[in-house]
């Protein structure tokens, strides 16, 4: 089975993702401590954007800069929270657009 990029998979009818999904998306990649490259690999995103939305993931508290085990970003409990909420309403269902 082909498996797609974490966009590609998360894509409503209109072939775009709304914010809180992108969030989400962004939330998920990070569940381990991921390097910048890593998430906008994953992300399917521009490097201007990806910066954007981490840094409105960390203003919110849904997202953290770690150091250790080297320069990554991580979930918080508040991150995992609010991926569960959005997740839980089948925010990421292409039937609901």
């Amino acid at each position: 089975m082909l498996r797609l990029g974490m966009a590609l998979e998360t894509l409503g009818t209109t072939g775009r993702r709304d914010k809180v999904t992108i969030m989400a998306d962004l939330l998920e990649i990070m569940q381990e401590p991921r390097r910048l490259t890593h998430i906008l690999y994953k992300s399917n995103m521009s490097y201007v954007q990806l910066v954007k939305y981490l840094d409105n993931l960390m203003g919110m508290g849904l997202a953290k800069k770690v150091t250790i085990p080297h320069r990554a970003f991580r979930i918080t409990d508040n991150g995992k929270i609010f991926m569960n909420i959005v997740r839980g309403n089948g925010h990421n269902d292409s039937s609901t657009k």
